[in-house]
């Protein structure tokens, strides 16, 4: 299904999704049903079917809200004087706030690693989420290349992926582990030292010229923080989903053609 085009258009289809949003947080994407969204926003089931294809339309919308890589580039130009390994751990901030802040996004997250949900969405949603996880993986591995030019990491190929699957694989460990209400806590510890101890370790295999303090860490913890009371005071929309998937489109047939 197309993506709305004028202001009317769009302004209906956020009271859908924000609509959708929160019947998400109280029931899980399972339970979540279009007849029920239609009695929220006071229309009929044939009224949504002109938006969106069906229910993983919706879904895959409220993860692009969400995407943690909606925000990073916007973040690196109020702080250019960031170091490339501070910009390495970005989106694993990142993630870690716009969970804290928004208890929908982890029910979402689901929708990235579970091809059964996304693949039933329409072309177009598809091709905006691809995008968007891309976005995604890219961000590490081009923070790495940025490590390696400027002398801050001696990485070769092989730990250059290694180091970008690594990163992923623990934000995916801890979210899920930490968010399980059926692990008991003696387990886990305290969620940010357990958190900063574990990524340090991961860290630390590889040739840093300097090494990942805690007081660094938290710095850039603050900054996120300050960042998103500042300029991430709502979910998203329409109008951001599209302008940042131009963008991405833009960002995407630059590197290749380079």
């Amino acid at each position: 299904m197309k993506c709305p085009t004028d202001a009317m258009t769009a302004l209906r289809c956020n009271q859908i999704l924000d609509a959708a949003a929160v019947l998400v947080e109280q029931q899980g994407i399972v339970s979540f049903k279009f007849s029920q969204l239609a009695k929220e926003v006071g229309c009929s089931t044939g009224t949504l079917y002109r938006f969106f294809q069906g229910k993983e339309d919706i879904l895959v919308c409220l993860f692009l809200r969400h995407a943690t890589s909606n925000y990073l580039a916007a973040f690196v130009r109020r702080h250019p004087e960031l170091t490339a390994q501070q910009r390495l751990l970005l989106p694993v901030i990142f993630t870690f706030e716009t969970i804290r802040r928004s208890k929908v996004f982890f029910t979402l997250r689901s929708v990235s690693v579970n091809k059964l949900v996304w693949q039933l969405a329409s072309e177009e949603k598809v091709g905006k989420f691809k995008r968007r996880i891309n976005a995604f993986w890219s961000w590490f591995h081009r923070s790495i290349d940025l490590a390696i030019a400027s002398g801050e990491l001696s990485a070769g190929d092989r730990e250059r992926s290694e180091l970008t699957q690594s990163l992923v694989f623990f934000l995916t460990g801890v979210l899920t582990q930490f968010e399980s209400e059926l692990i008991p806590v003696e387990f886990l510890g305290e969620r940010r030292e357990t958190c900063y101890r574990h990524l340090a370790l991961l860290m630390s295999r590889y040739g840093w010229q300097q090494p990942l303090t805690q007081a660094r860490y938290t710095e850039l913890e603050a900054q996120v923080a300050r960042f998103f009371d500042a300029e991430v005071k709502s979910q998203g929309n329409c109008d951001s989903c599209a302008a940042l998937d131009s963008q991405l489109q833009q960002d995407c047939c630059s590197f290749k053609a380079h």
